[in-house]
């Protein structure tokens, strides 16, 4: 499978790249081709959800999440972000999955920041909304 980025211009999608102008050259006039695609991650949103997990962080009880790693990890496992594994024993238990780049694209990446905000609005910071949480991280990281 070939990879590229590109861009869609006046209804059509664009090679940005020359990867990209390289693999259609090989695709000839009129033949069909089968395309996926996703949206590539925004270092930005990234960002924002590290801002975001440290602004609550900063303001918990730091006995119950010593780490803002700690926090994270109970945050991905209260959104549904996690897998089910069974322990030798029988005990199941749930850790978080993968929020990397390559984990999830940018749509998949966009649900779950705003599922956090949400969670962390009605559960961890209560009095503050889901829509005060984006704008104090935007402010936070100069995206404001």
């Amino acid at each position: 499978m070939t990879k590229f980025l590109a861009m869609r211009k006046l209804g059509a999608l664009r090679p940005i790249d020359e990867a990209g102008i390289e693999a259609l050259s090989h695709v000839g006039e009129g033949e069909i081709i089968q395309v996926s695609y996703s949206r590539p991650r925004s270092l930005k949103m990234h960002r924002m959800f590290w801002a975001l997990m440290t602004i609550v962080w900063s303001n918990l009880d730091h006995g119950r999440y010593p780490t803002v790693e700690n926090l994270v990890a109970a945050v991905k496992i209260s959104t549904g972000h996690r897998e089910l594994i069974v322990l030798p024993g029988g005990a199941e238990v749930y850790v978080p999955k993968s929020i990397s780049f390559a984990a999830m694209d940018q749509d998949e990446f966009n649900a779950f920041y705003n599922r956090v905000c949400d969670l962390i609005a009605a559960h961890w910071l209560p009095g503050v909304t889901s829509e005060e949480l984006r704008a104090e991280v935007k402010i936070m990281i100069g995206a404001a």
